[in-house]
């Protein structure tokens, strides 16, 4: 019986495998993330927070085709691009302004594709979340984020700040090299979450979003055929 080699014999595998690989690396590495040009900061607990609390779109799981006829897209757009901003305040509604004056022209661009690179930027953020979020349902990011910032807390000492705007807290968390727990990337948070649960528990498994669905979906052809 030959050997099967997935790299070889699974069409798509080895193209979303590599996605992958890039997609755990980028954050490491301080690599700037864009949507349609746009710097944007990794994803973390706390942008997520703030998404939901504006009650965005984004965070479910419709497709940009049905997400692009809402009929106030544009002002979701632009929110969310201001929360995910390098240049993002609370409160400040002077800096927001100038953020809108001086990128609404985001919308002058293909909104499908601005829509689209929204929601890969999302799941990119969740690739190795243990969540199956099915299509139209809202993430619970709740549970989520407690449970990474319990995690975190447990394994680091580190401890959940939410007045991120305080200069004194913010000097003390740069001084000793602590971040806040909310504020680390999501996609750094779940593969050491992944890191940790397989050293603990070697024989565990886990399901790779990307790569997984080419193999199911070869093999299932395969069984067709036998």
């Amino acid at each position: 019986m030959p050997v099967v080699e997935f790299n070889r014999d699974c069409p798509g595998y080895l193209e979303a495998a590599l996605r992958e690989d890039l997609i755990r690396a980028t954050p490491f590495l301080g690599i700037e993330e864009r949507i349609n040009g746009l710097p944007v900061m990794p994803l973390t607990l706390r942008m997520v927070q703030w998404l939901g609390m504006v009650r965005s779109p984004f965070l479910s799981k419709l497709p940009a085709n049905v997400l692009i006829t809402k009929p106030d897209i544009a002002a979701d757009i632009m929110m969310f691009f201001w929360i995910v901003s390098p240049l993002f305040k609370i409160g400040n509604e002077r800096a927001k302004k100038r953020f809108y004056k001086t990128h609404g022209q985001i919308l002058k661009c293909n909104a499908q594709k601005t829509v689209q690179e929204i929601i890969e930027y999302i799941e990119e953020a969740f690739l190795d979340s243990s969540e199956n979020i099915k299509e139209g349902d809202q993430k619970n990011y709740y549970s989520t984020a407690a449970s990474i910032v319990g995690f975190f807390h447990r394994g680091y000492g580190l401890e959940i700040d939410v007045w991120e705007n305080s200069i004194w807290r913010n000097l003390i968390r740069k001084l000793t090299g602590r971040p806040n727990a909310i504020d680390i990337p999501l996609k750094i948070a779940f593969q050491l979450i992944r890191a940790h649960q397989k050293h603990e528990h070697p024989e565990m498994t886990f399901h790779n979003k990307l790569s997984q669905p080419k193999i199911d979906a070869w093999l299932g052809e395969l069984n067709k055929a036998a």
